[in-house]
């Protein structure tokens, strides 16, 4: 039985998957071309900006539920950050994010956290939720619903 495991792990090893486990992987691109492009696949579309403007999102909320407006404050520039880097990656997105967040929610929305009332505060958040919606139904992804 052993013979048979040991044979089995040495075929894998010598004819198996053939992936690099490299970490030099982009180094090893030797075109700048191709290094550019495989960095832009990397940092992909707007859908990872998304990804991270959701995270930030909760973590502002849960920041808001605890009172701590220093934090929530800091989780929503980062939102508009991300929102900033994701339209530079898909230009397509820029008037949506303009119109729906940066232009105006953006700011109010840091005025309001800045004022450290925690009614106005509550109620302007609510409201960046349907923000969120609207900009999603805009962009033909509605089925992506911020509850």
């Amino acid at each position: 039985m052993k013979i048979v495991v040991l044979s089995v792990l040495v075929w894998m090893n010598m004819f198996g998957a053939s992936y690099s486990t490299s970490s030099e992987w982009l180094m090893n691109i030797q075109e700048d071309k191709a290094k550019f492009q495989e960095i832009q696949k990397q940092f992909r579309g707007f859908d990872t900006a998304m990804m991270e403007v959701g995270y930030r999102y909760e973590a502002t909320k849960k920041a808001i539920d605890k009172g701590e407006y220093d934090l929530a404050l800091y989780h929503w520039n980062k939102i508009k950050t991300t929102i900033d880097n994701g339209v530079v990656r898909r230009p397509a997105r820029k008037e949506s994010a303009d119109d729906f967040f940066l232009k105006s929610v953006y700011s109010e929305f840091s005025d309001v956290l800045n004022s450290r009332d925690k009614t106005k505060i509550n109620t302007a958040f609510d409201t960046i939720k349907n923000v969120c919606n609207g900009c999603h139904e805009n962009q033909k992804v509605g089925f992506i619903v911020i509850q």
